[in-house]
């Protein structure tokens, strides 16, 4: 490239004396090539050492003398017109599926009433409002029949139904998904609940279906309940759950439904007039189970949390 540029500044000095142009005109086209000189060589070089780590330059004089001359060679990296030179930006953690849950504690107000119980204020499916007694030893939030209308719960003589064990003895009850829980900010989805139609004065029982969802403290000093997350701390969770709480649900909806068909197949060899009711139950967890695989699979929770096995 030199010795091309010194025949076009002869040239160049040849074709001013004859034209009679100025000095000055040379000098400013010998400007312009050495500039366009400096531009070709700049750049961002690399190589590679013995050990395999790659280095970054901008002046390959800094590049040792072994590494210009090896079979590798010496790397040159295209920087468009102003680009910032900068270190390569450093590959993307792996991201594993899920996210860690917060754990912090939720303390809710509890209502006093007589006989030393407390009321919970309750939001069913988003827009029901609910004030239910604290029941821990309830299985299930069981609502009155006027919050069941409310929610547009339509029972008839062959839906869900499970026997419970009342003060008057055995009885059989409709049984219900509610989408959604929410107390204070604490939300929980696909709720079992029952309907009883022989609370009167409450809205219903706040049982275990909600209350199984976190780890809890009652405070009857301070009237307080206390609500913590299932998981434990810098767990990884999947709607805001771990993967133990997935399985162990999965687990119940699996014990259930075998244990239900079980017993729907046995009333209907009796010719029990309920054993329609407990088929429409097994039917009902078959779905429970469906909707909880569907929100799995969404979430991108691991296939190992989804069996019960």
């Amino acid at each position: 490239m030199e010795s091309g540029l010194v025949k076009f500044m002869s040239a160049q000095l040849k074709l001013n004396k004859r034209s009679g142009k100025s000095i000055f005109q040379f000098v400013l086209v010998l400007f312009i090539l050495l500039y366009a000189v400096q531009v070709s060589l700049a750049g961002i070089f690399s190589y590679r050492d013995e050990k395999g780590v790659v280095h970054f330059t901008d002046d390959i004089s800094n590049i040792p003398k072994q590494y210009r001359e090896s079979k590798e060679g010496v790397r040159k990296h295209r920087e468009g017109r102003g680009a910032h030179r900068a270190d390569p930006a450093p590959p993307k953690p792996i991201e594993l599926p899920g996210s860690f849950a917060s754990h912090q504690e939720i303390q809710i107000p509890l209502i006093p009433v007589s006989g030393g119980n407390f009321l919970v204020d309750t939001v069913l499916d988003g827009r029901v409002k609910a004030r239910l007694m604290l029941d821990t030893g309830a299985s299930f939030i069981t609502l009155t029949e006027e919050i069941g209308r409310k929610l547009g719960v339509a029972t008839y003589s062959d839906s869900a139904e499970l026997p419970f064990n009342t003060a008057g003895g055995e009885e059989w009850m409709p049984v219900i998904a509610l989408s959604k829980v929410s107390i204070g900010t604490a939300t929980t989805q696909l709720v079992e609940a029952s309907i009883n139609s022989h609370i009167k004065g409450i809205d219903g029982l706040l049982g275990m279906s909600f209350l199984g969802d976190f780890r809890f403290e009652i405070d009857r000093t301070n009237k307080l309940l206390t609500l913590k997350p299932s998981q434990k701390p810098a767990e990884l969770a999947w709607e805001g759950k771990s993967g133990n709480w997935w399985k162990s649900r999965f687990e119940h909806y699996d014990a259930t439904i075998s244990s239900y068909s079980a017993r729907a197949a046995f009333l209907q060899r009796r010719g029990h007039e309920k054993a329609l009711n407990m088929q429409k139950t097994v039917d009902f967890y078959k779905t429970l189970r469906q909707k909880l695989t569907t929100r799995a699979s969404i979430s991108g929770l691991p296939v190992n949390f989804r069996s019960s096995q």
